[in-house]
C-alpha cells in the first residue's frame, strides 16, 4: 500500500497517426496506467513508436495498462485518432 502522501496526476490526449506524448518523463514517478477511451488500437511507446513496434492497447473502451516508468510515453494509431487518459502516481 502506497503513502498517504502519495501525489498522482490526471490527463487526456489525443492520439494520432504520429507519435503523440501521452506522459513526460517524470523523476520519481511509480507507475503510469494509460485507458483507451474508445474503440481504435493505441500502440505504446518511446518517441519513435510505430504501429508495429508499440505495445498495443486494445480498442476497447475502458481497456488499460499500468506501466512502471519514470520515461516519457508516447501513442500512435494506423489512421485517425483516439483519446485516451492516463493516472501517474510519483
Amino acid at each position: 500500500m502506497k503513502s498517504l502522501d502519495t501525489k498522482f496526476k490526471t490527463a487526456q490526449a489525443i492520439i494520432g497517426a504520429t507519435p503523440t506524448l501521452i506522459v513526460a518523463q517524470r523523476a520519481g514517478r511509480d507507475t503510469v496506467v494509460i485507458e483507451n477511451h474508445g474503440t481504435t488500437n493505441v500502440f505504446l511507446g518511446n518517441g519513435s513508436v510505430t504501429v508495429s513496434t508499440g505495445l498495443l492497447l486494445p480498442g476497447v473502451v475502458g481497456a488499460s495498462v499500468a506501466i512502471e516508468t519514470t520515461e516519457a510515453i508516447y501513442g500512435i494509431v494506423a489512421t485517425g485518432t483516439q483519446a485516451v487518459s492516463s493516472v501517474e502516481t510519483y
